[in-house]
């Protein structure tokens, strides 16, 4: 499996790539990984997931490429 660097960790501050101006902090990363029985070529990368609590109060889940540190 191809190692896949992740960028953020909790308490981050981050912002939306294709909206900046909102801040929010880094709650949580999950990484979601498939049984090496159930993958089909082996060479998938896991999903990772970044749940970020907003300012005013919103819990948002996010794939990584789409927010960007503050």
């Amino acid at each position: 499996m191809e190692n896949q660097e992740i960028e953020f960790v909790t308490g981050d501050r981050v912002q939306r790539v294709e909206r900046p101006g909102q801040l929010g902090t880094v709650e949580r990363v999950r990484v979601e990984t498939t049984r090496t029985t159930l993958k089909e070529d082996g060479g998938e990368p896991p999903g990772i997931t970044v749940t970020v609590l907003w300012d005013n109060g919103t819990l948002s889940h996010f794939v990584p490429q789409s927010l960007q540190k503050a």
